[in-house]
């Protein structure tokens, strides 16, 4: 199906982000799917192969989409106090693990996204810290579906996707330094159902040239 992308601006606690929607070009979509990039300093941005790619697959096959980048990235400003670099600023994030810090960013581009065609369902897909911050996001407004691909569980818990019982979907690699199997997989099983876990044999953290195989993986979603 062809599709249409749309760069667009939206607003956040004084800042301006940058986003980029697609959506077919003919019909209403029934799903509206938020894509969460990764952490700032590591490739998270809306440019990033695996979040470009999801974002124009779901278009393809009929939903609305919204990709965007943080504060701070790329054309997104971020106002900071005098003298204080937006590098200092992520890196005091990752010391401190204020991954919330993000969170502002992520309610405002899903306001955005709601407000185009006022889809039935939404569905949150986020791309390592992107899925950490998926599952924040599921604590203020629950998602009708969720996918978190990659989940940097060596520093962060999924005790942030113990919410509501939406269907929470993961994907990750066995190849992943940053997806550790056993600890993924311990506290995977304490979370409540429905959840699905998919494991991709011989993926790293990055996915570069297996963006369709990920796509695959999480089309069900739809």
């Amino acid at each position: 199906m062809e599709f249409v992308e749309e760069q667009l601006h939206f607003s956040v606690e004084g800042d301006t982000l940058e986003a980029v929607a697609a959506y077919p070009e003919t019909g209403k979509p029934a799903t509206a799917v938020l894509v969460l990039a990764p952490h700032p300093q590591m490739g998270g941005n809306m440019g990033n192969n695996v979040v470009r790619h999801l974002a124009r697959r779901f278009a393809e096959d009929g939903a609305l989409t919204l990709r965007f980048n943080y504060r701070g990235v790329g054309n997104s400003t971020l106002t900071l106090p005098e003298g204080t670099a937006v590098y200092e600023h992520f890196q005091r994030m990752e010391d401190e693990q204020r991954y919330d810090w993000l969170l502002p960013d992520a309610v405002a581009a899903l306001a955005t996204l709601r407000s185009f065609f006022g889809c039935p369902r939404t569905v949150y897909v986020g791309y390592s810290l992107g899925g950490v911050l998926a599952g924040m996001l599921s604590g203020i407004t629950p998602p009708h579906a969720l996918v978190s691909i990659s989940p940097p569980v060596k520093k962060v818990p999924l005790n942030v996707f113990n919410t509501d019982a939406f269907p929470r979907h993961f994907v990750g690699g066995d190849n992943d330094f940053a997806f550790l199997r056993e600890t993924f997989q311990e506290q995977y099983d304490a979370l409540p159902e429905p959840k699905s876990f998919q494991l991709l044999e011989g993926s790293d953290h990055f996915f570069r040239k297996e963006e369709e195989r990920v796509y695959s993986a999480i089309a069900h979603v739809l």
